[in-house]
């Protein structure tokens, strides 16, 4: 009886025993089977994607509410888990005080909508509602506030006759403001521009009131004669002075002034400092500081020095004639004469 007893928990038992198998051997399984779906279905990699025939994107100030831009497109498609699209046949406008400042066109866009950022690229057209701003350009970005990025090179038309070209152009909400990199030329009524970074104003009527060149560049004074001025920092105003620093050099019509510094007055006054240096033909004029009256007269101080003819001559102050090349040296005069055999 006793005997009975204990087969009976012994197979009760090994009963159990395989049940506990069994389970562990369908955990372990199961497992083995989630694991190799998550490889061959990675959630890092899906992508949804729709199309709609019509698209529409814009950005409201986070202040007052109000709409910076808005953009609608005929068809796009979107990816990147809905959140990017790319669209075509694109519109778009840029607001300010709830007015349209801008109308922009082209043939296709990216854009993001958790980000409100768009990019137009193609053949990209913007236009301002007077008519008096046309731009040109392969892209243009619009980002977070009214402010235009156009790249790829682009060009700009600025009432009838101004026009600016270059490769990076960012232009504020009324473009009175027009920073380029590598700017390739910007024709305005009294000057040309030309320079790697240039920063460009102008008033609400459209007139250029001013230009700095920085990183090297050349500006060409259209009403004096197309008189060039280049160095590596150049700043302009209407109506007042032209201040170029660092490697400068100053081409008037057959002359050529080079120096650290250089300053140009609206009464056509000129001062230039720091090893500056005057080519006039067969006369060459050193010294520390210039001063030249109506770019005829000029007065040579700081261990000046003239070369003309064979002769060197120096002294404490030189005055040279530009127009006539007559010299007259004051103050402790040397003259050197170089006699060739």
């Amino acid at each position: 009886m006793k005997r009975n007893i204990n087969i009976s928990r012994l197979l009760t038992q090994v009963v159990f025993g395989l049940i506990i198998i069994f389970f562990i051997a369908i955990y372990i399984q199961g497992n083995f089977i989630v694991g190799k779906q998550e490889k061959e279905f990675n959630f890092q990699n899906i992508t949804g994607e729709a199309k709609a025939n019509k698209y529409s994107l814009k950005e409201l100030d986070a202040k007052t509410g109000e709409l910076r831009w808005e953009l609608t497109a005929n068809e796009g498609s979107t990816h990147d888990s809905l959140k990017a699209a790319t669209i075509s046949d694109v519109n778009a406008e840029i607001y300010k005080n709830n007015e349209i400042i801008f109308t922009l066109t082209s043939p296709f866009a990216k854009a993001n909508a958790s980000k409100k950022e768009v990019y137009l690229y193609g053949d990209v057209t913007c236009q301002d509602k007077k008519g008096n701003f046309l731009l040109k350009t392969k892209r243009i970005d619009l980002k977070r506030g009214t402010t235009l990025l156009a790249q790829n090179g682009f060009n700009i038309l600025l009432g009838k006759n101004d026009n600016i070209t270059g490769e990076v152009a960012s232009v504020n909400e009324n473009g009175t403001t027009i920073k380029v990199k590598k700017l390739k030329e910007a024709v305005f009524k009294d000057i040309i521009l030309l320079g790697e970074n240039v920063l460009i104003k102008r008033n609400e009527t459209g007139d250029l009131i001013k230009a700095v060149i920085t990183g090297g560049g050349k500006i060409i004074l259209k009403n004096s004669n197309n008189d060039s001025l280049s160095a590596d920092t150049i700043k302009w105003h209407a109506n007042q002075n032209i201040e170029a620093v660092s490697n400068v050099i100053y081409l008037s019509q057959n002359k050529t002034f080079k120096a650290g510094y250089l300053l140009i007055t609206p009464d056509g006054k000129i001062q230039a400092k720091n090893n500056v240096v005057i080519s006039d033909g067969s006369t060459t004029c050193y010294g520390n500081l210039f001063n030249i009256e109506n770019k005829s007269l000029v007065t040579i101080s700081g261990r000046p020095k003239v070369i003309q003819k064979g002769k060197r001559i120096s002294a404490d102050k030189i005055v040279y004639d530009l127009n006539t090349g007559k010299v007259e040296a004051i103050g402790n005069v040397q003259t050197i004469v170089d006699y060739k055999v």
